[in-house]
């Protein structure tokens, strides 16, 4: 897989994650097994705000053929991909998520997956 269309597809995972966590809030609580709450679904929206540059970040240097300025984006997404990850568990291993989580944790590993392999290669 192209650079090119890792971020262009790491984008387009930013604006729906950022557009599902600022229009249904609750839904994400309801997939990770949290308890509802306006505090929970107030920090959802917050935290989807978060997604949006990101996914201008890639989007708009998707195209960017400098060899730096693509190692800078695929360590960036790793470490981003798999810290998330880590903490995704480590909630569920804490019980304070529910299995739903494993969604979310096995499409950040996925990716995480794409972005060492074209690590290796850049």
């Amino acid at each position: 897989m192209s650079n090119t269309l890792l971020f262009r597809l790491s984008a387009y995972l930013f604006f729906a994650l950022c557009a599902g966590l600022l229009l249904a809030p609750g839904l994400f609580g309801t997939i990770f097994g949290l308890d509802p709450s306006t505090g929970a679904e107030v920090m959802a929206r917050r935290a989807g705000l978060l997604f949006a540059p990101l996914g201008l970040l890639y989007l708009q240097l998707a195209d960017m053929d400098h060899p730096k300025v693509q190692r800078v984006l695929l360590t960036a997404g790793l470490v981003f991909l798999i810290t998330i990850a880590m903490l995704g568990l480590t909630e569920w291993a804490l019980g304070r998520v529910g299995p739903g989580i494993l969604v979310a944790v096995i499409t950040e590993t996925l990716f995480a997956a794409l972005y060492l392999k074209a690590l290796r290669h850049a």
